[in-house]
């Protein structure tokens, strides 16, 4: 009984084991037998009542009993496939439809001639036809809403952490004291730094989905305008490696994808290096596909390296690749003695 109380979702599939969500499964089900009912005319308005007491019963025993199984099963199912739970899912209601077709034919015989008279097998294929295309339709509607839930929960955490990272007490005081000293010596160069600063703000606050390439590269370099006055020119050596006569600036892609690789580049692996490091930008247009490469020095041996939130961040970011453009992408991760070397391949969307 502790799978049907259970409150974790089922593999793409909502919280169908709570009492709330059987009772909505229930009022979702009366909707449809009404709609059948009042597909099939019936000669009396009793007749009419009768036709919708029947399908109505037909078609909660059957998406109950589904429910329930579904949510005894829910263990077993967490461990299949997108295909195979479908598969698995689709067979539970099929099979259900089938039995309550059957004993409704044999009720229905009972009724008028006091024995199982007859078989109707048309009756049988309809109903289990039916029922395949409708638990397919309601199928696919899950896995749609999951993965825009995905994306909306992987987009909200990424702009967070980037926020959270820029509002570390460290970062903000070197920033800050970075621009104090500035106005004394350069007030120009202080005031750029401030708009920086605030653009770097504005972007993680952005609530769109999309941006522009150019967008994107534009929050980096800011970014690192201010990593080079926190960090200096002699320890972050930063080579960029794009054509930009060729690169697509008005493709459209996922906010924040360049610029908390970028930062991790810094944070992982230039930061620690006592002598800083040259950070490797390199950014191509491949035809259907833009290419990203991103490579910084790997940190000696016994230096704080902060190893595991890198590897937090990088699998936000494939989620978030997998998420925005499933197959279509990838995101790979080479490491060799003295380099890290982080790419991932999109596909070009206007």
């Amino acid at each position: 009984m502790s799978s049907l109380s259970s409150g974790q979702s089922i593999g793409f599939l909502p919280h169908l084991c709570s009492p709330q969500e059987i009772l909505r499964v229930m009022v979702g089900a009366e909707v449809l037998a009404v709609v059948l009912a009042l597909t099939s005319s019936s000669a009396t308005y009793l007749a009419s009542f009768v036709k919708l007491g029947l399908t109505s019963l037909f078609v909660q025993w059957v998406v109950i009993s589904a429910t329930l199984i579904v949510c005894l099963l829910s263990n077993q199912l967490r461990k299949l496939s997108l295909i195979k739970m479908s598969v698995v899912i689709s067979g539970i209601v099929v099979g259900l439809t089938v039995g309550a077709s059957i004993l409704a034919i044999m009720a229905d015989s009972y009724q008028k001639v006091g024995e199982i008279h007859y078989w109707d097998t048309p009756f049988i294929l309809r109903n289990s036809f039916l029922a395949l295309i409708l638990i397919l339709m309601a199928l696919h509607y899950f896995y749609i809403q999951s993965q825009r839930a995905e994306f909306l929960k992987a987009d909200s955490g990424a702009k967070y952490d980037a926020l959270q990272s820029r509002m570390r007490p460290h970062f903000l005081f070197n920033s800050l004291n970075t621009i104090a000293q500035l106005i004394q010596v350069n007030q120009d160069k202080a005031e750029d730094a401030l708009l920086d600063l605030a653009d770097i703000f504005r972007t993680t606050l952005d609530t769109r989905n999309r941006i522009s390439l150019g967008e994107e590269l534009d929050v980096t370099l800011r970014y690192l305008r201010m990593e080079g006055l926190r960090l200096g020119k002699r320890r972050l050596n930063i080579v960029w490696d794009m054509d930009r006569k060729t690169l697509p600036f008005n493709m459209e892609i996922p906010p924040l994808l360049l610029q908390p690789l970028v930062e991790n580049a810094i944070y992982h692996g230039i930061q620690p290096c006592k002598d800083g490091g040259t950070l490797g930008i390199s950014l191509y247009d491949s035809g259907n596909m833009l290419d990203v490469v991103v490579t910084n020095p790997v940190p000696p041996e016994g230096t704080n390296s902060h190893q595991k939130g890198n590897h937090i961040a990088q699998e936000n970011l494939k989620n978030r690749l997998r998420i925005a453009y499933g197959d279509r992408a990838n995101l790979k991760i080479t490491k060799t003695d003295h380099q890290y070397r982080v790419s991932f391949s999109i596909p070009k969307e206007q």
